[in-house]
């Protein structure tokens, strides 16, 4: 599992921690961005522009509060960055960390004193060809990937946090728990590193313990500080670009040229040179974070900057500054044969490169059939269309992350509709002032090639519906109207789009078929009355019929009873 975890819900699509991450260690599949932990530096950049919050760091705060709970010796190797990421002094902090169980504070400024001591006498030996610090776990792990190459070039020295973690054991014993604290994401990744012997059990950052302070209200402690000692070094500059180099004897420096980078892109820049040109003789202090450790991905955001958070560290170290060998804390004096020596590995990655074919029928799925519509412009992430290609290839990217071509693509769909309906369209402004319309709506009220953009809809359209679908009335869907003026009934449709202070109007020309409807109930009446006159000339015929046979009956039945009487009456006589 990658230590930065992405949170799919926030992830909105914008690519920014794609262009943001130097190595281009973040795949976007599914619509969704994750890290590809194998290609990740750690630097961090991708946390600390991430506008929706969408990502976020393993913490161990849990796991150190248990070591706590069940009265383990922990103890605090502090890096010398906490001075600037915390609004308190060096006091404070440590009576802040004391109140929540650790047993004893250390800044890891110890281990970084002894750093330098190893890196003079790399110095001294000038055995190297150029010697590239090894204190940012960053840079190791971007030379180790991506530069594998210059990996003799790299002091062979462990990490100031490391090398204190040793001294800790060294001096309290093995079974104490160490606990690393600082501004840095990738310590996290170097503490698990199985050749570092697990020296430390945990790493927290400043944010971490900013809200453990927090959770338990130690910020609004009043309770006074008493007892406190120095618990580091003078090598509690290292913080600041060039801070190594400050801690370095100046007669061993004057073997080699001494350089301070800072920033990953600088230092790409730096250890491609190396790579390409005959470069050498040089010992280089390198640094993932711009601003060094001050401007690490979990520094808080003390007011004033990186220019306060600076001036705070120099205070810190002026006013702290070690006098005599007996200010030294016990670790750095108990030390002895502890070894600081470091190996590393190569962990680059060796992928397929697209044939020229492959990479072209990529670009050509997204209509780049040529040199001039590989814009290059970076939106997607990649520095160039074809390294998005190859991205693609790799599974890494989308195709439809190109986002000029998508725009030109939704363009081209929305001019389609627009321009090809048969319905007359405008889109009006929170005045009513014509923004945009299309050729139907030119070519049905005779408008020709007349700009109207500006002009009030009203000039054009007279319908007091416009003006009551702007103040809030309920939009318009189908609704008929009649144009007197342009003997035209039309079908039209007013929408009030709020959120873009933009009304839209659509118009559909039924004149012909209302025409149409028209003559179609004219035929009806006609037929109508038609059928009413014969259906009069039959109920007449009807009637006529009736009373003729009325008076036939009637006749027939006086005849008949006079014959039944007679026939009686004959009876009657026999």
């Amino acid at each position: 599992m990658s230590i930065i975890q992405f949170k799919e819900a926030n992830c909105k699509n914008c690519y920014k921690c794609i262009r943001s991450c130097p190595v281009n260690a973040i795949a976007f599949k599914n619509d969704q961005a994750e890290i590809i932990h194998d290609e990740c530096m750690l630097c961090g950049n991708c946390l600390t522009v991430c506008p929706q919050n969408a990502k976020s760091v393993n913490s161990d705060v849990q796991k150190v509060k248990k070591f706590i709970q069940k009265r383990e010796k922990v103890y605090v190797s502090l890096a010398p960055s906490f001075i600037s990421a915390f609004d308190h002094d060096e006091k404070w902090v440590y009576y802040a960390l004391k109140k929540l169980g650790f047993t004893h504070v250390e800044g890891t400024a110890n281990g970084a004193y002894q750093v330098s001591r190893q890196y003079e006498s790399l110095l001294k030996q000038r055995k190297m060809k150029n010697i590239i610090t090894s204190c940012c776990s960053s840079i190791i792990l971007l030379i180790e990937k991506y530069y594998p190459q210059l990996l003799d070039q790299l002091a062979p020295v462990v990490s100031p946090m490391i090398a204190h973690a040793k001294m800790l054991r060294e001096t309290y014993g093995q079974r104490i728990r160490v606990v690393f604290i600082g501004p840095c994401i990738s310590k996290k990744e170097e503490f698990d590193d199985l050749q570092n012997g697990n020296q430390i059990d945990a790493v927290l950052t400043f944010d971490d313990l900013d809200k453990w302070f927090e959770e338990e209200g130690l910020y609004e402690s009043d309770e006074p500080i008493v007892g406190i000692k120095n618990f580091d070094t003078s090598a509690r500059i290292y913080p600041i670009p060039g801070g190594i180099l400050k801690t370095i004897d100046r007669k061993y420096k004057k073997n080699y040229r001494s350089i301070s980078v800072d920033g990953v892109e600088r230092c790409m820049d730096v250890l491609q040179s190396i790579l390409e040109g005959d470069i050498e003789n040089y010992f280089i202090e390198m640094s993932s974070c711009k601003g060094g450790c001050l401007g690490g991905p979990y520094m808080k955001n003390v007011p004033g900057g990186f220019l306060t958070a600076r001036e705070r560290l120099l205070n810190y170290a002026k006013r702290t500054g070690i006098k005599t060998e007996t200010d030294l804390t016990s670790s750095v004096m108990a030390l002895t044969k502890v070894d600081l020596s470091k190996k590393f590995i190569d962990r680059s990655k060796k992928l397929e490169i697209p044939s020229e074919a492959v990479i072209q029928g990529i670009l050509n799925s997204i209509g780049k059939f040529s040199k001039d519509k590989e814009l290059n412009c970076g939106a997607c992430g990649y520095h160039s269309c074809r390294e998005k290609a190859i991205a693609v290839f790799h599974g890494k990217a989308q195709v439809h992350m190109c986002l000029p071509y998508m725009r030109e693509r939704a363009e081209s769909i929305s001019n389609i509709i627009i321009n090809y309906t048969p319905y007359a369209i405008f889109a009006l402004d929170e005045g009513l002032k014509i923004q945009e319309l299309n050729e139907p709506a030119q070519q049905m009220f005779n408008l020709g090639a007349t700009n109207m953009n500006g002009r009030c809809i009203s000039e054009i359209l007279p319908c007091d519906e416009f003006e009551q679908v702007l103040e809030g009335a309920k939009n318009v869907y189908d609704e008929k109207y009649v144009y007197e003026s342009y003997g035209m009934v039309v079908k039209q449709s007013i929408i009030n789009v709020k959120q873009h202070n933009t009304v839209i109007v659509i118009i559909n020309d039924i004149t012909k078929e209302e025409a149409q409807r028209q003559k179609i109930l004219e035929s009806r009446s006609q037929n109508i009355d038609i059928a009413q006159k014969i259906m009069e000339k039959q109920m007449t015929v009807a009637q006529e019929i009736a009373s003729l046979l009325g008076e036939t009956t009637a006749e027939t039945k006086v005849a008949l009873t006079k014959l039944k009487k007679s026939f009686m009456s004959e009876m009657g006589e026999l």
